[in-house]
Protein backbone atom coordinates (compact mmCIF):
# COMPACT_ATOMS: atom_id res chain seq x y z
CA UNK A 1 0.00 0.00 0.00
CA UNK A 2 2.63 2.46 0.57
CA UNK A 3 4.95 0.86 -2.02
CA UNK A 4 7.49 2.44 -4.38
CA UNK A 5 6.57 5.73 -6.52
CA UNK A 6 8.03 5.55 -10.21
CA UNK A 7 7.79 7.57 -12.30
CA UNK A 8 9.25 7.97 -15.71
CA UNK A 9 9.45 10.40 -18.41
CA UNK A 10 10.61 13.83 -18.90
CA UNK A 11 10.03 16.32 -15.95
CA UNK A 12 8.97 19.76 -17.47
CA UNK A 13 8.60 22.80 -14.72
CA UNK A 14 5.82 24.35 -15.67
CA UNK A 15 5.20 26.68 -13.04
CA UNK A 16 4.94 30.70 -13.37
CA UNK A 17 8.55 32.80 -13.52
CA UNK A 18 8.13 35.54 -10.89
CA UNK A 19 10.50 38.69 -10.25
CA UNK A 20 10.51 40.26 -7.50
CA UNK A 21 12.26 43.93 -8.13
CA UNK A 22 15.53 44.27 -6.79
CA UNK A 23 16.01 47.31 -4.51
CA UNK A 24 18.95 49.80 -3.76
CA UNK A 25 17.48 51.43 -1.03
CA UNK A 26 19.98 51.53 2.01
CA UNK A 27 17.62 51.32 4.63
CA UNK A 28 16.92 48.69 6.56
CA UNK A 29 13.64 48.23 6.36
CA UNK A 30 13.25 48.00 2.80
CA UNK A 31 16.19 45.20 2.52
CA UNK A 32 13.83 43.04 6.05
CA UNK A 33 10.63 43.73 3.51
CA UNK A 34 11.86 42.43 0.33
CA UNK A 35 13.89 39.39 1.88
CA UNK A 36 11.23 38.42 3.58
CA UNK A 37 8.28 38.41 0.57
CA UNK A 38 10.88 36.67 -1.51
CA UNK A 39 11.80 34.06 0.61
CA UNK A 40 8.16 33.32 1.29
CA UNK A 41 7.00 33.19 -2.02
CA UNK A 42 10.28 30.63 -2.74
CA UNK A 43 8.89 28.55 -0.08
CA UNK A 44 5.35 28.68 -1.32
CA UNK A 45 6.81 26.45 -4.64
CA UNK A 46 4.38 28.05 -6.39
CA UNK A 47 6.47 29.87 -9.14
CA UNK A 48 10.17 30.14 -10.64
CA UNK A 49 11.88 33.07 -9.05
CA UNK A 50 14.00 35.23 -11.22
CA UNK A 51 17.38 36.27 -10.44
CA UNK A 52 18.34 39.77 -9.95
CA UNK A 53 20.84 39.40 -12.80
CA UNK A 54 17.83 39.53 -15.33
CA UNK A 55 16.35 42.70 -14.22
CA UNK A 56 15.62 45.15 -16.79
CA UNK A 57 18.47 48.66 -16.54
CA UNK A 58 16.20 51.44 -14.98
CA UNK A 59 15.45 53.19 -11.06
CA UNK A 60 13.98 51.09 -8.31
CA UNK A 61 13.14 53.27 -6.06
CA UNK A 62 9.73 53.36 -3.33
CA UNK A 63 8.02 55.67 -6.08
CA UNK A 64 9.35 54.75 -9.40
CA UNK A 65 7.23 53.10 -11.71
CA UNK A 66 7.43 49.58 -12.64
CA UNK A 67 8.52 48.90 -16.14
CA UNK A 68 5.91 46.10 -17.26
CA UNK A 69 7.06 46.02 -20.37
CA UNK A 70 10.67 45.38 -19.74
CA UNK A 71 10.16 42.58 -17.47
CA UNK A 72 7.84 40.73 -20.16
CA UNK A 73 10.74 41.06 -22.22
CA UNK A 74 13.42 38.89 -19.99
CA UNK A 75 10.72 36.74 -19.14
CA UNK A 76 8.78 37.78 -16.56
CA UNK A 77 5.22 36.44 -15.88
CA UNK A 78 4.66 37.72 -12.89
CA UNK A 79 6.11 40.88 -11.21
CA UNK A 80 6.38 42.01 -7.83
CA UNK A 81 7.55 45.42 -6.44
CA UNK A 82 7.30 45.93 -2.44
CA UNK A 83 9.43 48.22 -0.71
CA UNK A 84 9.50 49.96 3.09
CA UNK A 85 10.58 53.71 3.62
CA UNK A 86 11.05 55.42 6.82
CA UNK A 87 8.91 58.36 8.00
CA UNK A 88 9.87 61.43 9.99
CA UNK A 89 7.54 60.48 12.64
CA UNK A 90 9.53 56.99 12.91
CA UNK A 91 6.70 55.49 11.30
CA UNK A 92 7.28 53.02 8.55
CA UNK A 93 5.61 52.91 5.11
CA UNK A 94 5.37 49.34 3.25
CA UNK A 95 4.11 49.58 -0.24
CA UNK A 96 3.06 46.45 -2.01
CA UNK A 97 2.37 46.26 -5.85
CA UNK A 98 1.61 42.98 -8.16
CA UNK A 99 1.17 42.37 -11.77
CA UNK A 100 -0.11 39.06 -13.35
CA UNK A 101 1.09 39.93 -16.93
CA UNK A 102 -1.54 37.48 -18.74
CA UNK A 103 -4.13 39.71 -17.56
CA UNK A 104 -2.53 43.03 -19.13
CA UNK A 105 -0.03 46.11 -17.14
CA UNK A 106 -2.33 47.30 -14.46
CA UNK A 107 -1.83 45.96 -10.97
CA UNK A 108 -3.37 43.11 -9.85
CA UNK A 109 -2.58 44.66 -6.48
CA UNK A 110 -1.48 47.74 -4.97
CA UNK A 111 -1.45 49.03 -1.53
CA UNK A 112 0.63 51.26 0.99
CA UNK A 113 0.39 50.32 4.78
CA UNK A 114 2.23 52.53 7.79
CA UNK A 115 3.40 50.58 10.21
CA UNK A 116 5.75 50.90 13.20
CA UNK A 117 9.45 49.43 13.41
CA UNK A 118 8.31 46.37 15.38
CA UNK A 119 5.86 45.23 12.99
CA UNK A 120 7.93 45.73 9.87
CA UNK A 121 8.45 41.70 9.42
CA UNK A 122 5.04 40.73 10.13
CA UNK A 123 3.30 42.81 7.65
CA UNK A 124 5.79 42.16 5.23
CA UNK A 125 4.85 38.20 5.31
CA UNK A 126 0.86 39.65 5.85
CA UNK A 127 1.64 41.49 2.51
CA UNK A 128 2.77 38.30 0.88
CA UNK A 129 -0.96 37.21 1.98
CA UNK A 130 -2.09 39.91 0.08
CA UNK A 131 -0.59 39.35 -2.84
CA UNK A 132 -1.20 35.31 -3.26
CA UNK A 133 -4.87 36.39 -2.70
CA UNK A 134 -4.69 39.01 -5.77
CA UNK A 135 -2.31 36.04 -8.10
CA UNK A 136 -4.38 32.67 -6.80
CA UNK A 137 -7.51 33.95 -5.94
CA UNK A 138 -6.75 32.03 -2.35
CA UNK A 139 -4.36 34.27 0.58
CA UNK A 140 -1.51 33.12 1.50
CA UNK A 141 -0.65 31.62 5.46
CA UNK A 142 2.57 33.40 5.75
CA UNK A 143 1.37 35.32 8.94
CA UNK A 144 1.77 33.05 11.14
CA UNK A 145 3.47 30.40 13.34
CA UNK A 146 4.14 27.60 14.69
CA UNK A 147 4.67 26.10 18.34
CA UNK A 148 6.42 22.62 18.96
CA UNK A 149 8.30 20.63 22.14
CA UNK A 150 12.11 20.51 22.14
CA UNK A 151 15.04 19.80 24.55
CA UNK A 152 16.14 22.86 26.60
CA UNK A 153 19.08 21.04 29.13
CA UNK A 154 17.30 18.53 30.83
CA UNK A 155 13.38 18.50 29.73
CA UNK A 156 11.56 19.64 26.81
CA UNK A 157 10.13 23.14 26.65
CA UNK A 158 7.70 24.85 23.99
CA UNK A 159 9.09 27.54 21.42
CA UNK A 160 7.54 29.58 18.84
CA UNK A 161 8.85 30.46 15.27
CA UNK A 162 7.76 32.07 12.29
CA UNK A 163 6.17 30.41 9.43
CA UNK A 164 9.76 31.54 7.68
CA UNK A 165 11.55 29.90 10.41
CA UNK A 166 12.67 33.60 11.89
CA UNK A 167 12.69 34.63 15.11
CA UNK A 168 12.60 30.95 17.00
CA UNK A 169 12.01 31.62 20.91
CA UNK A 170 11.66 29.51 23.46
CA UNK A 171 8.97 30.20 25.81
CA UNK A 172 8.35 28.17 28.74
CA UNK A 173 10.75 27.69 31.63
CA UNK A 174 13.23 24.88 31.21
CA UNK A 175 13.26 23.75 34.80
CA UNK A 176 9.31 22.40 34.54
CA UNK A 177 8.66 19.74 31.80
CA UNK A 178 6.59 21.02 28.65
CA UNK A 179 4.87 19.59 26.57
CA UNK A 180 1.74 19.26 23.32
CA UNK A 181 1.50 23.23 22.65
CA UNK A 182 -1.52 24.54 20.54
CA UNK A 183 -2.86 27.48 19.70
CA UNK A 184 -6.45 28.40 21.01
CA UNK A 185 -9.02 31.04 20.68
CA UNK A 186 -8.01 34.39 19.91
CA UNK A 187 -4.27 32.68 19.62
CA UNK A 188 -3.67 31.67 22.76
CA UNK A 189 -1.13 29.01 23.92
CA UNK A 190 -1.50 26.31 25.49
CA UNK A 191 0.28 23.37 26.85
CA UNK A 192 0.51 20.87 29.59
CA UNK A 193 3.42 21.15 32.39
CA UNK A 194 5.07 18.80 35.05
CA UNK A 195 6.69 20.32 37.87
CA UNK A 196 8.59 18.03 40.28
CA UNK A 197 6.87 14.69 38.67
CA UNK A 198 3.53 15.58 39.32
CA UNK A 199 0.51 14.91 37.21
CA UNK A 200 0.61 17.24 33.72
CA UNK A 201 -2.08 19.93 33.70
CA UNK A 202 -2.97 22.65 31.44
CA UNK A 203 -1.80 25.82 31.33
CA UNK A 204 -2.18 28.58 29.23
CA UNK A 205 0.92 30.94 28.43
CA UNK A 206 1.24 33.67 30.69
CA UNK A 207 -0.80 32.21 33.09
CA UNK A 208 1.07 30.66 36.88
CA UNK A 209 -1.79 28.48 37.53
CA UNK A 210 -3.10 25.61 35.74
CA UNK A 211 -6.94 25.72 33.76
CA UNK A 212 -9.66 24.16 35.46
CA UNK A 213 -10.57 20.42 34.30
CA UNK A 214 -12.48 18.18 35.47
CA UNK A 215 -9.32 15.30 35.70
CA UNK A 216 -7.02 14.65 38.39
CA UNK A 217 -5.08 12.35 36.43
CA UNK A 218 -2.21 13.79 33.71
CA UNK A 219 -3.52 15.49 30.79
CA UNK A 220 -1.19 14.92 27.95
CA UNK A 221 -2.57 17.00 24.96
CA UNK A 222 -4.93 19.42 23.97
CA UNK A 223 -6.71 20.74 20.96
CA UNK A 224 -9.43 23.39 19.91
CA UNK A 225 -11.93 23.37 17.27
CA UNK A 226 -11.21 26.10 14.40
CA UNK A 227 -13.95 28.37 15.93
CA UNK A 228 -12.44 28.27 19.18
CA UNK A 229 -16.00 26.73 20.80
CA UNK A 230 -14.70 23.02 21.41
CA UNK A 231 -12.14 21.35 23.14
CA UNK A 232 -10.53 17.80 23.67
CA UNK A 233 -7.64 16.49 25.67
CA UNK A 234 -6.13 13.21 25.68
CA UNK A 235 -6.09 12.27 29.69
CA UNK A 236 -4.52 9.04 31.67
CA UNK A 237 -6.82 6.62 32.45
CA UNK A 238 -6.07 3.66 33.47
CA UNK A 239 -3.11 1.62 32.37
CA UNK A 240 -3.36 3.98 29.38
CA UNK A 241 -5.28 7.20 27.84
CA UNK A 242 -8.49 8.07 26.79
CA UNK A 243 -10.14 11.25 24.56
CA UNK A 244 -12.28 13.57 26.01
CA UNK A 245 -14.15 16.18 24.21
CA UNK A 246 -16.38 18.93 25.39
CA UNK A 247 -17.09 22.76 25.91
CA UNK A 248 -13.35 25.16 25.66
CA UNK A 249 -14.07 26.36 29.18
CA UNK A 250 -13.34 22.41 30.19
CA UNK A 251 -17.04 22.05 30.94
CA UNK A 252 -19.61 19.23 29.50
CA UNK A 253 -16.28 16.76 28.89
CA UNK A 254 -17.58 13.64 27.48
CA UNK A 255 -15.63 10.44 26.53
CA UNK A 256 -15.05 9.71 22.91
CA UNK A 257 -12.47 7.22 22.33
CA UNK A 258 -12.85 3.41 22.89
CA UNK A 259 -9.11 2.41 22.63
CA UNK A 260 -6.66 1.65 25.26
CA UNK A 261 -4.69 4.36 24.37
CA UNK A 262 -5.92 7.63 22.51
CA UNK A 263 -3.40 10.50 22.18
CA UNK A 264 -2.59 13.34 20.10
CA UNK A 265 -6.41 15.20 19.42
CA UNK A 266 -6.87 17.65 16.70
CA UNK A 267 -10.09 19.01 15.13
CA UNK A 268 -10.78 19.23 11.58
CA UNK A 269 -12.08 22.62 9.78
CA UNK A 270 -15.39 21.24 9.57
CA UNK A 271 -15.17 20.39 13.31
CA UNK A 272 -14.83 16.54 13.01
CA UNK A 273 -12.33 15.35 15.53
CA UNK A 274 -9.41 12.63 14.73
CA UNK A 275 -7.06 11.40 17.52
CA UNK A 276 -4.15 8.19 17.34
CA UNK A 277 -5.62 4.97 19.02
CA UNK A 278 -4.43 1.22 19.75
CA UNK A 279 -3.83 -0.75 22.58
CA UNK A 280 -3.22 -4.84 22.54
CA UNK A 281 -6.87 -5.79 21.48
CA UNK A 282 -6.67 -3.46 18.13
CA UNK A 283 -3.36 -4.01 16.98
CA UNK A 284 -0.92 -0.95 16.12
CA UNK A 285 -1.73 2.61 16.76
CA UNK A 286 -4.43 4.25 13.87
CA UNK A 287 -6.13 7.56 13.19
CA UNK A 288 -9.43 7.39 14.48
CA UNK A 289 -11.78 10.36 12.81
CA UNK A 290 -15.36 10.70 15.15
CA UNK A 291 -14.45 6.97 16.54
CA UNK A 292 -13.88 4.85 13.08
CA UNK A 293 -10.38 3.75 12.31
CA UNK A 294 -9.41 4.96 9.03
CA UNK A 295 -5.40 4.91 8.82
CA UNK A 296 -4.56 1.37 7.05
CA UNK A 297 -3.94 -1.77 8.91
CA UNK A 298 -0.45 -2.46 9.77
CA UNK A 299 0.98 0.63 9.77
CA UNK A 300 1.71 2.16 13.20
CA UNK A 301 0.39 6.22 12.78
CA UNK A 302 1.12 8.58 14.86
CA UNK A 303 0.35 12.96 14.94
CA UNK A 304 -2.58 13.64 12.65
CA UNK A 305 -3.66 17.21 11.40
CA UNK A 306 -5.87 18.18 8.61
CA UNK A 307 -4.50 20.53 5.36
CA UNK A 308 -7.39 22.54 4.18
CA UNK A 309 -6.06 22.61 0.48
CA UNK A 310 -7.79 24.60 -3.09
CA UNK A 311 -8.79 20.20 -3.81
CA UNK A 312 -10.60 19.58 -0.17
CA UNK A 313 -9.63 18.24 3.28
CA UNK A 314 -6.57 16.22 3.46
CA UNK A 315 -5.87 14.06 6.19
CA UNK A 316 -2.14 13.72 7.35
CA UNK A 317 -0.43 11.61 9.65
CA UNK A 318 3.03 9.97 9.77
CA UNK A 319 3.58 6.14 10.03
CA UNK A 320 6.11 3.97 10.98
CA UNK A 321 8.44 2.50 8.26
CA UNK A 322 11.23 0.11 10.17
CA UNK A 323 14.11 1.11 11.35
CA UNK A 324 13.13 4.04 13.88
CA UNK A 325 12.23 5.61 10.31
CA UNK A 326 8.91 7.87 9.70
CA UNK A 327 7.09 8.81 6.23
CA UNK A 328 4.79 11.44 5.97
CA UNK A 329 1.33 10.17 4.19
CA UNK A 330 -1.99 11.74 3.31
CA UNK A 331 -5.73 10.44 2.37
CA UNK A 332 -9.18 11.97 1.66
CA UNK A 333 -10.59 13.62 5.05
CA UNK A 334 -11.96 10.04 5.54
CA UNK A 335 -9.01 8.00 5.24
CA UNK A 336 -9.19 6.89 1.44
CA UNK A 337 -6.72 7.31 -1.39
CA UNK A 338 -3.72 7.00 0.45
CA UNK A 339 -0.35 8.25 -0.78
CA UNK A 340 3.57 8.87 0.39
CA UNK A 341 4.39 12.81 0.81
CA UNK A 342 7.88 11.77 2.19
CA UNK A 343 10.13 8.84 0.95
CA UNK A 344 13.85 8.08 1.02
CA UNK A 345 14.07 10.96 2.92
CA UNK A 346 15.28 9.87 6.77
CA UNK A 347 12.75 9.99 9.18
CA UNK A 348 9.70 12.34 8.91
CA UNK A 349 7.65 13.32 11.58
CA UNK A 350 5.05 15.62 13.39
CA UNK A 351 3.12 17.33 10.24
CA UNK A 352 1.43 20.33 10.55
CA UNK A 353 -0.41 22.41 7.63
CA UNK A 354 -0.92 25.63 7.01
CA UNK A 355 -3.75 27.45 7.15
CA UNK A 356 -3.98 28.16 3.07
CA UNK A 357 -3.53 23.94 2.40
CA UNK A 358 -0.44 24.80 0.92
CA UNK A 359 2.52 24.02 2.94
CA UNK A 360 3.39 21.53 5.10
CA UNK A 361 5.97 21.67 7.88
CA UNK A 362 7.14 18.73 9.73
CA UNK A 363 10.31 17.47 11.61
CA UNK A 364 12.89 15.49 9.64
CA UNK A 365 16.55 14.14 9.45
CA UNK A 366 16.69 14.03 5.92
CA UNK A 367 20.23 14.25 4.55
CA UNK A 368 21.37 13.39 7.65
CA UNK A 369 20.32 16.83 8.80
CA UNK A 370 18.01 17.32 11.47
CA UNK A 371 15.55 20.05 11.20
CA UNK A 372 12.14 21.70 10.56
CA UNK A 373 11.05 21.49 6.85
CA UNK A 374 8.51 23.40 4.51
CA UNK A 375 7.37 21.07 2.08
CA UNK A 376 5.13 22.57 -0.57
CA UNK A 377 1.99 20.91 -1.33
CA UNK A 378 2.01 22.52 -5.18
CA UNK A 379 5.66 21.58 -6.23
CA UNK A 380 6.13 19.18 -3.26
CA UNK A 381 10.05 20.52 -3.20
CA UNK A 382 11.09 20.81 0.56
CA UNK A 383 13.27 23.51 2.20
CA UNK A 384 14.99 23.43 5.84
CA UNK A 385 13.72 26.58 7.81
CA UNK A 386 15.81 25.77 11.12
CA UNK A 387 17.96 23.34 12.46
CA UNK A 388 16.12 22.87 15.63
CA UNK A 389 14.38 19.38 16.15
CA UNK A 390 11.40 18.54 18.02
CA UNK A 391 8.04 16.80 18.90
CA UNK A 392 4.46 18.11 18.58
CA UNK A 393 4.16 20.41 16.11
CA UNK A 394 1.25 22.86 15.36
CA UNK A 395 0.68 25.92 13.13
CA UNK A 396 -1.59 28.42 12.89
CA UNK A 397 -2.86 32.02 11.66
CA UNK A 398 -1.47 35.31 13.39
CA UNK A 399 -4.25 37.24 15.25
CA UNK A 400 -5.42 40.14 12.96
CA UNK A 401 -3.34 43.27 13.79
CA UNK A 402 -4.38 44.63 17.50
CA UNK A 403 -6.00 42.04 18.51
CA UNK A 404 -5.55 38.59 20.56
CA UNK A 405 -2.58 37.18 21.89
CA UNK A 406 1.29 38.05 21.80
CA UNK A 407 3.82 35.03 22.77
CA UNK A 408 5.62 36.22 25.66
CA UNK A 409 8.51 34.07 26.89
CA UNK A 410 7.49 32.82 30.50
CA UNK A 411 9.74 35.38 32.92
CA UNK A 412 9.62 38.52 30.81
Amino acid sequence: MLGELLITGNEEDQRPFIAVLPSFAPDLEDVIVRGVVRRDLELTGLYRMLDDKVAPAGSYGFDDPVDVKAWRAVGAQVVVKVAARKQSNGQIQVSGLAYLLAAGEKPVYQKVITVTQEDVRTTAHRVTDALLGALTGREGAFASHLTFTSKWGKNPAVFAVDADGHNITRLTDPIATSLAPTFGPSGYLFYVMSRDYAPYQLMRLGEKRPLTLPFTNSVYSVAFSKDGQRLAVSVAEGPGSSIYAGNADGTGMKKVSKTELATHPVFSPAGKLAWIGGGPEHGSQRVYLDGKAVSPTGFSAASPDFCDTEDGVRLVYSVSIGGDRRDIVWSSEAGKGIARLTQNEGSNSFPACSADGRMLAYFSTRKGETGLYIKSLKSFTAQKISARGGQSLRWASLPPPGQGAKLVPEGK
